[in-house]
Formats: structure tokens, sequence, C-alpha cells
């Protein structure tokens, strides 16, 4: 069998030589070719994920009393957004959202301490397909959440507050009037249910 081993200076062994240095400059990182994937979804999960920011102050309208807004909750039954008596407290939330998760129980114990001076709704957004209405249940039984969980299928409520993310909390006067926009719990309730 004959010796297939090149030597050094051959012109066999120069062309192959040639073409490993080719490959070598031809080759991308890995980290290279992840780079713009990793960004896009970077920017995708801070565009609609969880938001888990400080609150931001943002031009958003407030509803106008007269409109009648209302949106139906996992049962069907419709809710009016405002009542005209007390303060509302919209809580944009989703499942798979770790800090939504997290928050459950508190907002389940300020319900409880301030349900009789507001009105408390939750508010899960997105299409069907986006939505596990079964596992909202389960999270919300397990912390002990009482008050009416919306659908805004749509996601026309979400775009009236500037819902860039969740979770994020809205408060409104009887009247309609912003009284908060943010992304975490207020920290002094008391104020904002005068």
């Amino acid at each position: 069998m004959r010796n297939m081993v090149q030597r050094a200076g051959t012109p066999a062994a120069e062309a192959t030589r040639e073409k490993q240095s080719m490959k070598q400059k031809n080759r991308i990182p890995l980290t290279s070719r992840l780079a713009p994937v990793l960004l896009a979804s970077s920017l995708a999960i801070g565009s609609f994920g969880c938001a888990g920011s400080p609150p931001q102050e943002e031009a958003v309208v407030p509803i106008d009393p007269a409109i009648e807004f209302s949106l139906n909750d996992l049962d069907g039954a419709p809710h009016p957004i405002l009542d005209g008596r007390s303060p509302t407290i919209l809580v944009f939330w989703a499942t798979w959202c770790r800090p939504c998760r997290r928050e459950l129980p508190e907002l389940a114990a300020l319900h409880a301490e301030f349900g009789e001076r507001a009105r408390f709704l939750g508010v899960l957004s997105g299409e069907e397909k986006y939505v596990n209405e079964r596992e909202a249940r389960n999270l919300l039984a397990k912390a002990a959440v009482r008050y009416p969980q919306l659908r805004d299928s749509d996601g026309k409520l979400s775009k009236t507050f500037g819902v860039k993310g969740t979770p994020t909390v809205v408060v409104l006067g009887p009247d309609g009037q912003l009284r908060y926009h943010g992304t975490t719990l207020p920290p002094r309730w008391e104020d904002l249910l005068e």
C-alpha cells in the first residue's frame, strides 16, 4: 500500500494547508451566529414580556366615564371597568410571567385589605391561543385571589393604558382619572384610594 502522508513543501500539502486556512477564515464563531437571535429575543421579551422595571411616567389616556368599557371574566360574565363609585385597580398579568406569579399572594392580601374601598380586576391580555385559562385559574386558586379576572382578547384595554409588559398596575379614580401606572405595586395604596 502506498504511503498517503503528505510531506511539507509538496504541492499537495500546500493545497491542503491553503484549504484549511480558507475554511478557518470563513468559519463564523457560534457566538457571532447567535448574537442576532439573542438580540431579537431580548427585544421581543422587552417589548411584550415581563416588564419588571421601575414605574415610568407615561402619557396614558384616562377612560372617559361616558364610554361603556366592559370586559368579560373567565366565566363569561361582563364587568364594567368603571363603576362611578369607587377606584378601580387593574392588574395586567400573564401566567408565564414570574414577577406576576410572585405578586399574586400580595395582591390577594391587598384585595382582602382594600377590597371594600376599591374594585380589583385582573386582566389577562392576548388571543385565546396565548392565554392558558386553566393555568390562570390554578395559580389564582393557589394564591387565594378572589377578584374577577378579565379577558382582554383583542388587547384594546392594554393599548388604552399603554401596557408594554407584565406585570402592570393601573389605578383609576371613580371618574376614570389615572392615579397610578407602573410595573410594580404602588408603595402607598391609602393615598391612591381616597
